[in-house]
């Protein structure tokens, strides 16, 4: 509707406002319903409407939220229903609306709406209201709204201002529920590649918390998995997306983020294979324990290419049984949960586990619950040390890991920014997943630096030499003969692996000279220390001194302290 807002909608807009600010009465929610419908009414056309919604519509939402209502009060839940559809309705018309150089202003109210954390929604029918925040989510998504649709319009421009990133999550996590629940499959996977875009065109990430950044990375992992059935390539977008938002941080210059991109290293690694087999023990139920072996049916050519893993196993009585996800979408949830059974392939279910979003790659170790029926206790799970790699659309992630891993020296990086025992675990563990590739640029030096993760005190102890030599190891020398490539067309590879290792030593042995200044300068102290006791107690008559070789440090060596 077109036109200019009453002297009645302005004095109510102003009442709402002064409502909001004052702490020594209730606020009226009824009040705050009547002029968020008079801003979707003018906000078209009035500046004071358009003011008022950006400062005040997203406190009247927190506000209605953050109330917990019982189902009996029926009228408090309508007014409260009612404003979040207003909300909705708002956004929407605003997402329509504005140009691509505005900011939208109303993202961190939508985001609050689909906020499955608010108290008013609850955990489930029985304590709160979740059907809500799903309605909302439908309502937004409509085709005759296309909520989702202008949403990704929006974020895909060259120019656009994206919410918070916290925002950001819960505006991701409702794409994924929608994905689920009205099989919504354009708009969710522009929001997904809109946001990737977005990450990493991001020249400093350091403004944003690590935990918002994770949190943002794996929903973005969740929603490409789940568009990847109909939609394979998105799947290896997101890989891609993923090595090089993990670059970006180790190469980070804040300490909290370059920790935090070592930790992703971690889950890339994982997240590249899966374990052949797990075993199942301790169950009540007798029959369930036992070995299951990864279904036949994901593997191609060796890999695993199914974003869904089953394990089997068959008794001595030809009775079949698995572990295996479970999509919850049943009425009362919170969201589209995926949890794992352990059941038979006759459609009896015997231990299942509430699984949380982070966990749903792979079946759970602990934490198992038994179902009705079913005897106590709950089993335990154990993974085979064997693993199997995983494949999407450009083929095994392990090999493009690997690959990403040496062309960007990955290891060197490591190493050479920091002394921390998450970065030394990261590059332990990155260290034995390339040495499994044979891949052949890890020197001796980053070698002995890495294994001495655990010594303490020895680390330095260790390096150090490693540190002041200027020039190749005597393991390298007495090794050099044997390193060389026997045939000619090895040669190529021998020169490359000798270039980067040279770079990566190079960036290391900077890095780490600056660090170490202090270890010298304090080795130097008690070098000069000990050489002042030693000439003590030479002139009493308690040493021997060895001097055979005076280019070496002098080496004491205690005789037995003659009687007087």
């Amino acid at each position: 509707m077109s036109g200019k807002p009453t002297a009645a909608a302005k004095a109510l807009w102003e009442e709402v406002a002064n409502g909001i600010d004052d702490k020594t009465q209730i606020f009226s929610l009824k009040n705050g319903l009547d002029a968020l419908e008079l801003v979707l009414r003018y906000q078209g056309t009035s500046k004071e409407a358009q003011l008022f919604r950006d400062a005040f519509m997203k406190r009247i939402v927190d506000i209605a939220l953050d109330q917990k209502v019982a189902k009996g009060e029926k009228k408090v839940n309508q007014i409260i229903v009612a404003i979040l559809r207003t909300s909705v309705d708002i956004v929407r018309k605003e997402l329509t609306s504005i140009s691509g150089t505005e900011k939208c202003e109303t993202l961190d109210v939508l985001a609050s709406i689909f906020d499955k954390q608010k108290a008013y929604y609850g955990k489930s029918e029985a304590t709160g209201n979740p059907g809500a925040r799903v309605d909302m989510i439908k309502r937004f998504g409509l085709s005759s709204c296309k909520g989702f649709h202008h949403l990704a319009t929006r974020l895909a421009l060259e120019h656009s201002e994206f919410p918070n990133f916290y925002s950001l999550h819960l505006l991701l996590l409702a794409s994924i529920d929608a994905a689920f629940i009205m099989n919504l499959d354009e708009a969710p996977r522009k929001i997904a590649q809109a946001t990737m875009e977005h990450l990493l065109g991001q020249e400093d990430l350091t403004k944003y918390p690590t935990q918002h950044i994770y949190l943002v990375r794996h929903d973005l992992q969740r929603l490409c998995k789940k568009l990847s059935l109909s939609t394979p390539l998105i799947m290896s977008d997101f890989n891609q997306f993923w090595r090089s938002l993990t670059l970006k941080l180790i190469k980070s210059e804040s300490q909290m983020h370059k920790l935090f991109g070592s930790m992703e290293i971690e889950y890339l690694i994982d997240a590249c294979r899966v374990p052949e087999a797990y075993i199942v023990k301790g169950a009540g139920n007798e029959v369930v324990n036992g070995r299951y072996e990864i279904s036949s049916s994901v593997i191609t050519n060796g890999c695993v290419s199914s974003q869904t893993v089953n394990y089997q196993r068959t008794n001595a009585c030809g009775v079949a049984f698995t572990v295996h996800p479970c999509l919850m979408t049943e009425p009362g949830k919170t969201q589209n949960d995926v949890w794992f059974f352990i059941s038979s392939t006759k459609g009896v279910d015997y231990y299942f586990h509430e699984t949380k979003p982070n966990e749903q790659d792979k079946p759970p170790l602990i934490g198992w619950k038994y179902i009705g029926g079913s005897r106590h206790p709950p089993p335990r799970l154990e993974q085979s040390s064997n693993t199997i790699p995983v494949k999407d659309e450009k083929g095994n992630l392990e090999k493009q890991l690997n690959k990403w891993a040496v062309e960007n020296d990955v290891y060197g990086i490591i190493l050479g920014r920091c002394i921390d025992e998450s970065h030394l675990r990261a590059s332990a563990l990155l260290r034995n997943f390339l040495s499994k590739m044979n891949t052949p640029n890890i020197t001796c030096e980053q070698l002995a630096l890495s294994n001495s993760l655990g010594h303490g005190a020895d680390v330095l102890e260790t390096i150090l030499p490693l540190l002041k030599s200027t020039g190749p190891t005597i393991t390298s020398q007495s090794q050099a003969s044997q390193s060389i490539p026997s045939s000619a067309s090895c040669y190529a590879t021998a020169i490359a692996a000798a270039k980067q290792r040279l770079l990566s030593a190079q960036r290391w042995k900077e890095s780490m000279e600056s660090a170490l200044q202090g270890y010298i300068d304090a080795s130097r102290e008690l070098q000069a220390a000990r050489s002042s006791l030693l000439d003590l107690e030479r002139n009493h008559g308690i040493i021997d001194v060895d001097t055979e070789d005076e280019d070496e440090e002098p080496q004491a060596k205690r005789s037995k302290t003659k009687k007087a």
